[in-house]
Formats: C-alpha cells, sequence, structure tokens
C-alpha cells in the first residue's frame, strides 16, 4: 500500500486554530457498519456508547509540557527550542531534576547556532542552555541548566515557568496563555507529552459525569506522545516509514479493569495504540519468553501473527500474561515502548470503538483510522465532514467510529 493513497485535500479554513466552547459541544460524525453515519454532538456520545453496552470506555492521561522554549544567544539571536525528550532518563527522573539535565530538542536554525550559550527567564527561572552534540535522528542534544529565586526549583518548575504550549504546526500561530488549559485534557495527569491526546480534548467535567451516570467511568491508561506524531508519511511503501517509539504506562489496576471488561472504547488513536501494543507485547512474551523493551512497528506482520493464530491468542491471554508474568519488578506499575504501525489490513482486537478527531493527510493516524474504517470508507467519511463544514485537526471536530455491526 502506497502513501499516496492517504492523501486528501483540506482546506486551510476547514483546520481549527481554536477550540470551541464548551468541550463537548464539538460535532461527533458516528459512523456504524450498517446505520451509516451519524451528526452529533459529544454530548450524546453517553448514549450512543450506553446503546452499544460498552463496559469499558479508556484514554490517555498523559499530560502535555510546556515544551517549547524561546531563548536568546549571546550574539543576540533569537533560539526556538523544542524539548522532545530527556536524553539519559526517564521523563518523570528529568522533570523532579534539580540539577542540569540533558535533553533531545528539535532546534529552530540550529545550523545558525554554533555553540554559545542561549538564555532565557521567566518570573522566578533563569534558564542557561548549551549545545552538546547531535543526536542521531538529525535533532540535538542540549544541556539545560538553571537558577532560581527560591532556589531548589525541578525542571517541572522551570517548564511551567517558562516554557509554552508546543502546539501543532499546521495551526500557524503562536501559543497563547489559554492554551495553556485548553490544549490539556481535563483528565491529564501524567507529564510526559509534547502533543495532546486530541480525542480527549472534547471531555469535559459535565460530559464525565453523564458517562459515569450511564455507568461508564473513565479508565485511565499512559502514553507519552512524542513529536513523531506529526511526521508525514515517507514516500513510497507504508510499511516503509520509520515509525516513531513513544513510552507507555500501565497499572495493575488498570489491568485488571481490562479484564473484566468485554466491550471497550479507546479514546484516541494514542490510547489505541497503547492497548493493541499490550497484545503483540505479551504475545512475544510467550513465544519467545522475553518482554521487550521496545515493540516493533512490524510485531503484527511478522512471525508473531501466525502464532496469534494457531496460539488462538485472546486479549484476555494477553492481559492475564502481563498480569501474571510481566515485569513489575515488585512495583504496581510498568512500562514499555511501542512502535506499533497500524495500517489497512490489521485486526483490532482490544476495543470494538473508537473516539477520534478527524487527522492530517498522510498521516500516521490516518493509516489506522483506515485500518478501522477501509480505504473508501474514511475517504467518503472525511468528505462528508468537510462539506458538512466540520472542524479538523487538534482543536476540531471528532468522531465515534464502530468496528462492526455486533458491538
Amino acid at each position: 500500500m502506497n502513501s499516496r493513497e492517504f492523501q486528501y485535500h483540506l482546506p486551510e479554513a476547514a483546520i481549527a486554530k481554536y477550540p470551541i466552547s464548551p468541550r463537548r459541544a464539538a460535532r461527533l460524525a458516528v459512523v456504524h457498519p450498517e446505520k451509516g453515519v451519524m451528526h452529533e454532538t459529544f454530548e450524546d456520545l453517553p448514549s450512543h456508547l450506553g446503546d452499544a453496552r460498552v463496559d469499558g470506555l479508556w484514554a490517555n492521561d498523559t499530560q502535555v509540557l510546556h515544551a517549547r522554549v524561546f531563548a536568546t544567544k549571546s550574539t543576540g539571536g533569537q533560539l526556538e527550542i523544542f524539548l522532545l525528550s530527556p536524553a539519559d532518563q526517564t521523563v518523570e527522573e528529568a522533570l523532579s531534576s534539580t540539577d542540569s539535565l540533558a535533553w533531545k530538542a528539535m532546534v529552530r536554525n540550529s545550523k545558525r547556532w554554533s555553540g554559545d550559550v542561549a538564555r532565557a527567564s521567566g518570573l522566578r527561572h533563569d534558564l542557561v542552555i548549551t549545545r552538546e552534540e547531535d543526536a542521531t535522528d538529525g535533532n540535538l542534544v542540549v544541556r539545560l541548566s538553571w537558577n532560581s529565586q527560591d532556589g531548589g526549583s525541578t525542571f517541572a518548575d522551570v517548564l511551567n515557568d517558562l516554557g509554552k504550549t508546543p502546539l501543532p504546526p499546521y495551526m500557524r500561530r503562536p501559543a497563547e496563555s489559554q492554551d495553556r488549559e485548553d490544549y490539556q485534557t481535563v483528565f491529564a495527569m501524567t507529564p510526559g507529552s509534547v502533543a495532546a491526546p486530541t480525542a480527549g480534548l472534547h471531555y469535559d467535567d459535565t460530559l464525565l459525569e453523564h458517562l459515569a451516570s450511564k455507568g461508564l467511568p473513565l479508565h485511565r491508561l499512559t502514553l507519552h506522545v512524542g513529536a513523531g506524531t506529526f511526521k508525514p508519511l515517507s514516500e513510497g511503501a507504508v510499511m516503509a516509514h520509520n515509525m516513531h517509539a513513544e513510552q507507555c504506562v500501565l497499572t495493575k489496576s488498570a489491568l485488571q479493569a481490562m479484564v473484566g471488561q468485554r466491550r471497550r472504547v479507546a479514546t484516541g488513536t494514542t490510547t489505541l495504540r497503547t492497548m493493541e501494543s499490550l497484545y503483540w507485547w505479551a504475545l512475544h512474551w510467550r513465544v519467545n519468553g522475553v518482554w521487550l523493551h521496545i515493540l516493533p512497528q512490524r510485531s503484527p506482520y511478522d512471525e508473531l501473527a501466525q502464532h496469534a493464530e494457531t496460539l488462538e491468542w485472546t486479549d484476555l491471554q494477553a492481559l492475564r500474561a502481563i498480569l501474571d508474568h510481566g515485569p513489575w519488578n515488585d512495583s504496581d506499575v510498568l512500562s514499555f515502548e511501542t512502535q506499533l504501525m497500524i495500517v489497512p489490513g490489521y485486526q483490532v482486537r482490544m476495543v470494538c470503538g473508537l473516539v477520534t478527531n478527524f487527522h492530517q493527510p498522510g498521516s500516521t493516524l490516518l493509516c489506522l483510522v483506515g485500518a478501522i474504517l477501509g480505504q473508501n470508507t474514511w475517504k467518503s467519511l472525511y468528505q462528508e465532514c468537510l462539506d458538512k463544514g466540520y472542524r479538523f485537526l487538534s482543536y476540531g471536530d471528532g468522531s465515534l467510529l464502530w468496528l462492526c455491526k455486533d458491538r
């Protein structure tokens, strides 16, 4: 399958630059295999999930970092530094650090930065940034050190003071103070992302209360969204694209809840990708006796797929394997990274439905939508919603995609 098949014309006017208020007033295209497309709003989501007898609604509770920093070089020139991930620590360790640390970063006009010191100042902190080395992926590694007025500040404190919300480039505007709230889900708990899990932006406290009244409290897992989510598909074969790795974090209580559910719905592609990764991660352990640190993107398309069929490996077997044999290390939390790439032809195993936004042309997220709906259906859906004035991308409207008619 060629990456050209995931292109469509997206007018600039259809890209939402700001969110709608209240969040739950966003439009919702409900796509059912038998009933076709129904045009609703997110206020109708509880009714649709209740009618479908959904017993598990899942969402990604990652929190977006204020990861964009504007600094001034000693020569007077300006630098825009997009902090991607810690170079040699976990996100949790880096954010709690009170010492200097190294981060991988994307630096605009990096070729003009020869290595002189850059500085950024906020209300309570002064940040010093030095260029350390070139990373293997074309980005940089920078060294960050800081001073604070009251002493003892963590790097999380520094980012909250100096950093800006890392809005996606397609919004074509600078971040504003309101974006700190708008570009964050109301249930965000675990700092670590450089992009929002945008399907969750439609949920507000009122909608969560309505969902709970239907017996659908929100269950949480974590995938820290990386900048690779904006990387367009490579030219040529879709699977030739180098899929980015992202960290998944799960608790025992979350997996135990998942085991007791039969009709799950994922809020967002990141949530679905995490849940599907659990299936293949556990199957790899079952076949090879090893828990992978990074799940490769081709896992569902290589010999593991044959084992899934031969062993009749189910979602419940996968979840129980992780609970009983996973690398918990005397903890109630485990983590791994996934490069899983979901494309048309992939069989979704962990959920019966997906809540998701309308995605960029030529993106891996659109490949995932194509895997659920099929090529013809997603294209006709996107065109129909464009014709009806839906708002697209991160601050735009959303959809509820049912996988099959009996769910």
